[in-house]
């Protein structure tokens, strides 16, 4: 199997796994605002050059989101990666966080979409690894 990390800075490290076409994102710490959408932005364009199909993010460092950065997130980010080559999106989160909370909407949200449509875009939360990459192994 063949990995490449793409980039790796104090906010997160990204690799890209070719033979499973799968992204692998892991925040190192909690963002909000501008540096939170600045980072999703990267992240689009790195998906953009190399299409996995599945992506998987650590994201047990991330405490919550806010209501601003969801909105933004919904609005701006959602509907450019639910237009792109990934399929399915693994959350992994901390299962005393709060994002588990954010989570659930944010799946509700991303189902009622007009972009999602046909369903071909799913993202589901976890706080087992292991199941996570299950999940985007189906």
């Amino acid at each position: 199997m063949r990995n490449i990390t793409i980039l790796e800075d104090q906010v997160y490290k990204v690799d890209i796994h070719l033979a499973e076409s799968l992204m692998h994102v892991t925040w190192k710490q909690h963002i909000e605002g501008d540096l939170l959408q600045e980072k999703f932005l990267q992240l689009l364009d790195i998906i953009r050059r190399f299409n996995p199909r599945n992506w998987f993010g650590d994201a047990r460092a991330t405490h919550y989101i806010t209501i601003q950065d969801a909105k933004w997130l919904l609005l701006n980010f959602i509907p450019s990666l639910i237009e792109s080559s990934v399929l399915k999106y693994a959350r992994l989160e901390s299962t005393n966080s709060l994002m588990v909370l954010d989570s659930m909407s944010l799946q509700d949200k991303i189902n009622a979409l007009p972009q999602n449509k046909a369903g071909s875009f799913e993202f589901r939360f976890f706080t087992d690894e292991d199941q996570a990459h299950q999940w985007l192994a189906i």
